[in-house]
């Protein structure tokens, strides 16, 4: 099919079906109206997720996992208490996710959302094995892999982040937090060089 016939259906389909539910409510098929009216919202939902998933895709083409994973390690124990360092990376620039290590291994990770679950006044009383979201079965990204299919694992996980490895060591961790800087900054200048043409 032709991209400008699909292109042109995607932009009339959604009108067409809220006019319609509009007519059929006015000839008194209030039932009938109100499932088209849902209907044309629903599309019209759909067709502006796509096309912002399609604009975030062309956004992160071509990026790498390394590109965009946070390197400078912020590194708690797992006995550490939530007072001891949510303050501090509330404040960093470079990490938002604390890596609770035993010596070289990776027990899991404390992000804002996790420190955000426990009320401040209890911080002296949790410590960071108690607040982490567990590494064991979170997904480990290679630092060649396409931000794209690893930005959808990270989203459909509950984690704050995903380790990166790299012949077995930990080499960074991927974070909602940098891949949306990265969108946010490739799209500001994607903007700015649209602006001087």
């Amino acid at each position: 099919m032709d991209p400008r016939l699909r292109r042109l259906g995607t932009l009339a389909l959604p009108p067409a079906l809220l006019a319609g539910g509009l007519v059929l409510i006015v000839m008194g098929d209030a039932l009938g109206g109100l499932a088209l009216l849902m209907l044309g919202w629903f599309v019209h939902s759909a067709f502006r997720a796509r096309r912002r998933r399609h604009r975030l895709e062309r956004l992160i083409d071509g990026l790498t996992v390394g590109e965009v994973m946070e390197t400078v390690p912020f590194v708690v124990m797992p006995q550490a208490t939530l007072d001891t360092f949510a303050p501090a990376l509330e404040y960093a620039d470079e990490a938002t996710v604390a890596r609770v290590m035993r010596g070289d291994e990776l027990l899991g990770l404390v992000g804002p959302r996790e420190i955000g679950r426990v009320p401040r006044q209890r911080w002296a009383a949790v410590h960071a094995v108690e607040a982490m979201v567990a590494s064991d079965g979170l997904p480990e990204l290679d630092p060649g892999e396409a931000l794209g299919p690893a930005a959808d694992r990270l989203g459909a996980s509950s984690a704050p982040g995903l380790p990166v490895v790299r012949e077995g060591r930990l080499a960074g961790i991927l974070t909602r937090l940098a891949v949306g800087r990265t969108v946010h900054e490739r799209a500001a200048a994607a903007a700015e060089r649209g602006s001087r043409r």
